[in-house]
């Protein structure tokens, strides 16, 4: 089974580190600004349900890029909004992201992510307000990682897998 999955937030908060750490298993301190968008391939097993092969979106965070998102999310089954948990604007941002991706691709499952879990000492948004988020804009789940530390790193995307299967048996 394929299944896209497409990776929003603000300009710097992650988005590329965690997509590569996750389907390449690298990190880089210095990665150049996404422009338009990045794709990358990753196969995992879900225990008891399919093989799944997830093409991840990875968007571009820039204001400019924003007229393009529509295009970038045809046939998204899941999603990740990402913020950075040292930078409160990006938080504040994730409600902007979510109704972006339920005007354009309706309600598919979306998990909130903090990262920069490994900057505790510069942390502006509480743990728990980001469950509060979730919960407040009812998102499938809520996890905070590092891309650098690899902390929780497979986590949002195997929830957002997890999440999309259900859905998609339940519509069966």
């Amino acid at each position: 089974m394929n299944l896209k999955l497409i990776v929003v937030g603000d300009f710097a908060v992650g988005k590329t580190s965690l997509c590569k750490r996750f389907a390449l298993g690298s990190f880089k301190e210095d990665y150049k600004p996404t422009i338009g968008v990045d794709i990358y391939s990753s196969r995992i097993e879900i225990p008891n349900k399919a093989k799944v092969v997830l093409n991840i979106w990875d968007t571009a965070g820039q204001e400019r890029f924003r007229k393009l998102y529509p295009k970038y999310y045809k046939g998204a089954k899941a999603a990740l909004v990402v913020y950075d948990i040292t930078s409160r604007p990006t938080f504040e941002s994730v409600l902007r992201w979510v109704k972006n991706i339920r005007e354009n691709v309706g309600d598919i499952p979306i998990v909130l992510v903090g990262n920069k879990a490994d900057l505790e000492p510069y942390r502006r948004v509480k743990k728990e307000e980001g469950e509060d988020m979730a919960r407040k804009l009812n998102l499938g789940s809520f996890i905070e990682t590092s891309a650098k530390s690899g902390i929780n790193v497979d986590k949002p995307f195997r929830m957002a897998v997890n999440l999309a299967i259900s859905r998609i048996l339940e519509i069966l």
